[in-house]
């Protein structure tokens, strides 16, 4: 098995998932084409560089300019604020590098076309890591989708709850600030790319209601600061195969803590998923209208895991390695779904759309 050296391009709560995901990836997909080692960090802050330090006290921390001049590195992780992301992936296209890149890719979809041309033209592998696609219940909802278990497909319903800013007393962090703030793009983002990947078909409209619930925030040093990007966000949409479906995210519903549900329908069929029931998939049939079945699905992954084995609960965990067994195989040159740089483009071109039909009262907007 070949290796490919990865380095590691922030490293705050999410890359610290990668990072178990990539020390376990190997043994869960043995037969990896090329096998991910971590062989530079460029950390932020003095929190960062001390996680980095205990979780990797043998591989080097440098400048993102050093991590990119490293011979050794073929790939990089971008788990830096989205904000950063434009100038960190447009600089690893420049030194060659293959690139996995948090969600979004900028929220500018302009500016996401420009880099997914620039990756294109250098022969660079591009993808995003939106790991819900590989949640095994979702994989068995998109192949029997695929398939046509909805018949003509009508309605659709995705929603990501959280309660992370229920308190009104949550300190400031990036989340909260700019054109990248916002639960639009921070959870909706991953609704966004479900729909296309579950349905096979994009978004071409939107109409958006965006909700600010608390004005202000305290700042780190308890000083009140205005906010004015959104804690709720709710999204009606037209795909291009004419289903409707609506979108929402929000980060104000008490208790919740990673709340994904998605429900779908259409003449002959139905599929809901709900996380609370994470290893499983509800699907009803035309033919017996007033009941639904309950699959198992458990991790049954495509290819299959190693470990753990088809009969054992699935997990965040398991997601982003499968996400990292994707990556990996598409650097290799063989087929897998995932969202590449189209699908980062439409993601930032929905997320554009909808802003500005919140801003014209919730108005129909094309996705362009």
């Amino acid at each position: 098995m070949n290796t490919l050296g990865i380095g590691i391009v922030g490293y705050g709560a999410i890359a610290r998932v990668h990072a178990g995901a990539l020390a376990v990836v190997p043994l869960m997909y043995p037969s990896l084409a090329l096998r991910p080692e971590v062989v530079a960090l460029t950390p932020g802050g003095a929190t960062s560089q001390a996680s980095a330090l205990r979780d990797y006290p043998t591989v080097r921390q440098c400048s993102y300019t050093d991590l990119l001049a490293d011979p050794t590195v073929g790939a990089v992780l971008i788990s830096t604020p989205t904000g950063l992301h434009a100038e960190h992936v447009a600089q690893a296209i420049a030194a060659g590098k293959h690139i996995m890149c948090e969600k979004p890719l900028t929220v500018d979809p302009d500016q996401s076309r420009a880099l997914v041309a620039a990756a294109d033209a250098a022969g660079v592998v591009l993808v995003m890591n939106h790991h819900f696609r590989r949640i095994p219940a979702l994989v068995e909802a998109r192949q029997r989708i695929a398939a046509g278990h909805l018949g003509v497909p009508l309605r659709a319903h995705l929603r990501y709850y959280r309660g992370s800013n229920v308190s009104p007393e949550r300190a400031v962090s990036w989340r909260f600030v700019g054109q990248t703030g916002g639960v639009l793009v921070d959870l909706g983002a991953h609704l966004i790319d479900l729909s296309a990947m579950l349905f096979g078909s994009p978004l071409v409209a939107v109409q958006a209601q965006l909700r600010t619930v608390y004005p202000t925030r305290p700042d780190r040093n308890g000083t009140a600061v205005a906010i004015d990007v959104d804690d709720i966000a709710t999204l009606h949409g037209r795909l291009a195969n004419d289903m409707t479906v609506t979108i929402e995210a929000s980060k104000m519903v008490p208790g919740a803590a990673d709340g994904l549900r998605v429900e779908a329908y259409g003449t002959a069929g139905s599929v809901i998923y709900d996380m609370d029931d994470v290893n499983a998939l509800r699907v009803g049939t035309a033919a017996v209208a007033n009941s639904m079945q309950r699959v198992d699905v458990w991790n049954r992954t495509s290819p299959t895991a190693t470990i753990p084995g088809s009969e054992t609960a699935t997990s965040s965990l398991s997601w982003h390695a499968a996400s990292w067994e994707a990556f990996l195989a598409t650097v290799a040159g063989e087929s897998r779904s995932v969202c590449d740089g189209a699908g980062a483009v439409h993601v930032d071109a929905v997320i554009a759309a909808a802003r500005r039909s919140a801003t014209r009262d919730g108005a129909w907007e094309h996705v362009s």
